[in-house]
């Protein structure tokens, strides 16, 4: 519900906390009441004219960061079909456990990073993890060993378990739960523009002289890294910590993304911690479904991300032609992110639409499974179609930020979905083993397992939501959990979340 910029400025007293604010920015917010006779309807043109000049300075930094740490997890795959595991002597699984070990750092660090988006402003978080893994990736390029190369994995690992967290919070701090879908959707297609631009790379950095000492997968970690360090001071000197430090807002457009947040309860609250909301989150089925959800819906795409071009190069082509036929994947995801995304803001089910992208999937997953290696076209086929599967994810990180309420839950809440990303790609490499080599069959029925139970799940999360809602409705009161119920009975501080009005979008 938005009311007209025009309603601005005729009565300044109050407005609640609700976007990621210091005590500054609460000084800001309690200028801003609007009148009873301002009506709530539809989004203005002022509006719209907001919205893009927010857009083109925030998203495409936003992308950027997105786009590189994908590019940083798929350039060990790239590495491994360059010369990696002859250059640095490594056999048997030592691949699948370089591939483990980022994630578990991954999955150990969502607290301390967690901690730290919670007590410094989110760009700041972000833009200093971003400038140490670029250096991490250059070092990467100078391993001679195995166990060099495991554990710079295991330092990016650490500092890249910040970007959902932070995309998804920073993305809450600006627009409504309808508007954020789409541009969620977009910075998360730098997944898709990853895979493409990550396939060029690597089939230049092949084209290296053979007799350099410093090998084509070398120069591409460099080159990688570097363009990370570039980026990183794009993130801490430009992307405006909150809507009211933006230089490129007016005092009246901060005040409007202020207020149509509120509107539609899409604040992520005043920047306190409360043990009360950690509680809520950890004891919310929501969170543990989500958290389900995404480790399905995450194995695939894991699996798709470290060992594509395994697969690839397995039904007889050769580096560079699995370089090359491995972009198409990124295709796949760029348009089935941004369609899904696109639906969902115009008023198509989350839940459809996470379980419509599944079924390609599926059907991928039973193709790369069943059809013999000699079928290239039809396991070709199977790969590209696996690859919908990222998109569900975009609509996850959408979801926790729509449906978990207040700065802290939404914090806890997507670090603890993080940390099961994480664990996902724990599972999806150890499905490869060398002895299963070349088909890998049992990876590929996993495949077709864990995306069957996905479909399950989502469709168990839109029950939950709606009961929740109903009961809502019946007892007009927040929707909540069972847990935020018992908080509330107990009384306490007042958060953006006991809004009687809210209620979870599905």
């Amino acid at each position: 519900m938005l009311i007209s910029l025009e309603c601005l400025g005729l009565h300044l007293k109050f407005i609640p906390k609700l976007s990621m604010m210091d005590k500054k920015d609460n000084e800001f917010a309690t200028k801003l009441e609007l009148p009873e006779d301002c009506a709530l309807g539809s989004v203005t043109d002022d509006d719209k004219r907001l919205l893009r000049k927010i857009d083109r300075k925030i998203l495409p930094i936003m992308f950027l960061t997105y786009f590189l740490q994908m590019i940083d997890k798929i350039s060990i795959n790239y590495a491994n079909v360059m010369g990696l595991q002859t250059d640095l002597g490594m056999h048997g699984n030592d691949f699948s456990w370089l591939a483990t070990a980022f994630f578990i750092a991954y999955a150990v660090a969502e607290i301390p990073q967690g901690a730290l988006l919670q007590r410094f402003p989110v760009s700041k978080v972000l833009g200093a993890n971003v400038f140490c893994w670029g250096i991490i990736l250059c070092c990467s390029s100078a391993a001679q060993n195995f166990s060099g190369m495991l554990a710079l994995r295991i330092l990016l690992g650490l500092m890249e378990a910040v970007i959902a967290p932070s995309l998804t919070m920073y993305t809450s701090m600006w627009y409504t739960r309808a508007e954020s879908t789409p541009r969620y959707g977009f910075w998360y297609c730098g997944l898709g523009v990853g895979q493409i631009i990550g396939g060029l790379i690597s089939f230049a950095a092949q084209h290296a002289p053979a007799n350099l000492s410093f090998g084509g997968w070398r120069i591409m970690f460099v080159v990688i890294g570097a363009v990370n360090i570039s980026v990183s001071l794009l993130v801490l000197f430009v992307l405006p910590e909150t809507p009211t430090k933006a230089k490129f807002l007016t005092e009246e457009e901060k005040q409007r993304v202020f207020e149509r947040l509120n509107q539609d309860q899409a604040g992520v609250g005043e920047k306190v911690f409360r043990w009360r909301s950690v509680l809520e989150a950890l004891a919310d089925l929501q969170t543990w479904l989500l958290v389900l959800l995404t480790i399905l819906i995450t194995i695939p795409s894991g699996v798709i991300t470290t060992f594509s071009s395994i697969l690839i190069k397995g039904f007889g082509y050769n580096s560079k032609e699995s370089a090359l036929l491995n972009m198409p994947s990124g295709i796949v995801s760029i348009v089935s992110t941004m369609v899904s995304t696109y639906a969902i803001a115009k008023g198509f089910s989350r839940w459809l639409a996470i379980d419509l992208l599944l079924l390609p999937t599926l059907a991928g997953s039973c193709l790369m499974s069943f059809l013999p290696a000699s079928n290239k076209g039809g396991c070709l086929a199977g790969i590209y179609l696996v690859n919908t599967t990222v998109a569900p994810l975009a609509l996850i990180y959408a979801w926790t930020g729509a449906n978990f309420k207040g700065y802290t839950m939404k914090v806890s809440g997507a670090a603890i979905i993080s940390a099961g990303f994480s664990v996902a790609n724990i599972i999806g490499p150890q499905t490869f083993q060398a002895k299963d080599a070349p088909r890998y069959i049992p990876a590929k029925i996993t495949l077709v397992a864990v995306n069957a139970a996905a479909i399950v799940i989502s469709t168990s999360l839109r029950l939950m939501y709606g009961r929740r809602n109903k009961k809502a409705d019946q007892l007009g009161v927040p929707a909540r959990s069972s847990m935020e119920a018992r908080m509330a009975n107990k009384g306490g501080v007042q958060d953006v979340h006991d809004d009687e009005n809210f209620r979870y979008v599905y």
